[in-house]
């Protein structure tokens, strides 16, 4: 029986954790450049705060939806995920000094379809593997394997077209690692990074920025002045934060050193500000999520809700791992964004769908401790 007005209080807790340090760190990424450069100190502090409103408001909303609903969902969600992705190709928002194809823009909000992308996915695996799962051989077989990555495939492409080479590494990574929970042959898997890799390396040769962006993570320091500046801006600012760092608001990385540093770089102003202390309480947090998604998922009796519960867990967190990975200079800068803290109103409404459907999932009825298995 579905217990009522229940949630993970450790679960929401994170969440809400996450999204107050997300206002904190977005103010104290933009208050004194915005000064600087004669503009408003709290204009992103404003826009922030309404956004992490919405989301929480959000989060909570989809906590009541039934996972039925969600069922019924997937397929046209998806859908409408490919149409906005062909849309965003052939109708972008105009962005001043940018090629790049990855905004809609809807009069008051510019929307990112890439990160409806990674839901799509999700809810398009999930419900395809609770519909055929019951096949015999279904997780052996070449042409399952096929049917699951078709549609995921499809997306894929068309965020490299935008081109938005790191959501559609994300992507990849996430169908991989959601297939091989569900159950099927890791030796069957394989063959998915056997085909998108060299897709990936031709996109990659293709673009001369993107092969810039590698050779900037290898020399950090010889070419800190050149390509690899933001890269060593950004070790440097773990460096000064050391142990307990210059306290919220007192980091100079933000001072025109470390460009994109509300976005794509806030968890090394976490690092200059809060210090080795704070960076490990927030990697603490998503720890918790990873945790406590994974359990729930694998308790819960139905099989849709499995395989989306552990889809959305990866989302957060894996995500999360790729952004603290390129703010240490261990993977090339991609644009990640931190989940939950970092500026940008189209991440953090997706996550915070995805918050509001783990703590639905935390409700559903459980399997018996008998019959537990990891699926």
């Amino acid at each position: 029986m579905i217990r009522n007005f229940y949630f993970d209080k450790l679960l929401v807790l994170s969440f809400l954790i996450l999204i107050i340090l997300g206002v904190v760190f977005v103010f104290s990424a933009t208050s004194v450049p915005s000064l600087l450069n004669n503009k408003d100190p709290y204009f992103y502090l404003k826009r922030e705060i309404l956004w992490a409103f919405l989301a929480v408001i959000v989060m909570f909303t989809v906590y009541l939806v039934p996972i039925e609903y969600l069922k019924k969902l997937s397929y046209p969600l998806t859908a409408l995920t490919v149409i906005l992705l062909i849309v965003v190709l052939v109708s972008p928002a105009q962005i001043s000094g940018s090629s790049v194809k990855r905004w809609l823009d809807l009069g008051v909000i510019r929307f990112q379809p890439s990160e409806l992308a990674k839901l799509s996915v999700i809810l398009f695996l999930a419900y395809f593997i609770h519909r055929k799962s019951q096949m015999k051989d279904f997780f052996d077989r070449w042409s399952s394997i096929f049917a699951a990555i078709s549609i995921p495939s499809v997306i894929i492409l068309l965020v490299l077209i935008q081109p938005h080479k790191g959501a559609a590494v994300f992507i990849s990574i996430l169908v991989v690692m959601i297939l091989f929970s569900a159950g099927f042959s890791l030796r069957k898997l394989i063959f998915i990074p056997a085909v998108f890799v060299p897709l990936f390396i031709f996109f990659i040769v293709k673009s001369g920025y993107a092969e810039k962006r590698i050779e900037a993570l290898i020399n950090p320091i010889e070419n800190r002045t050149g390509i690899s500046y933001q890269v060593f801006q950004s070790i440097l600012s773990f460096v000064k934060g050391g142990f307990v760092g210059e306290g919220i608001g007192a980091g100079t990385q933000k001072l025109k050193y470390l460009p994109e540093i509300h976005t794509d770089y806030i968890f090394a102003l976490i690092g200059e500000e809060l210090g080795f202390l704070g960076a490990i309480f927030v990697i603490l947090l998503f720890l918790v999520i990873l945790y406590r998604g994974i359990k729930i998922s694998l308790d819960l009796e139905d099989r849709f809700s499995q395989v989306l519960g552990t889809g959305i867990t990866y989302m957060i967190v894996v995500q999360a791992l790729f952004h603290m990975a390129v703010n240490a200079s261990l993977f090339p800068p991609t644009g990640f964004t931190l989940p939950f803290i970092s500026y940008g109103g189209s991440s953090l409404i997706i996550m915070s769908i995805g918050a509001g459907i783990l703590l639905r999932l935390s409700k559903e009825p459980k399997k018996s401790i008998y019959s537990r298995q990891i699926i």
